[in-house]
């Protein structure tokens, strides 16, 4: 017993390949066509205003939940794994709109 709390499926392998496939997908849908679920509306109402500071934040945030999401679910353990739960995950989470 460590004593602490251990996810062994977050390695820094794993996490690096989950959000290299969510920024791929990001990358190749684009921002004006892949939403994630109530990120959008989430600052619409907190009133952030459209541009650069807000694009990075979502690219940010929407690669944080690739890999949460991701990493959390599939458990994968190679990087082919990792890489496509970060494909899957946005399929599974995100809208297009």
């Amino acid at each position: 017993m460590t004593g602490g709390f251990e996810v062994p499926h977050f390695t820094f392998w794993t996490v690096f390949y989950t959000a290299v496939g969510s920024a791929i997908f990001w990358a190749r849908t684009g921002r004006a066509k892949l939403k994630v679920y109530f990120l959008s509306f989430l600052f619409d109402m907190m009133k952030v205003k459209d541009g650069p500071g807000r694009q990075v934040t979502e690219f940010v945030i929407f690669i944080a939940f690739g890999c949460v999401i991701g990493v959390g679910i599939a458990k994968p353990t190679t990087a082919p794994q990792a890489l496509t739960a970060g494909f899957a995950w946005t399929g599974f989470v995100a809208k297009r709109g």
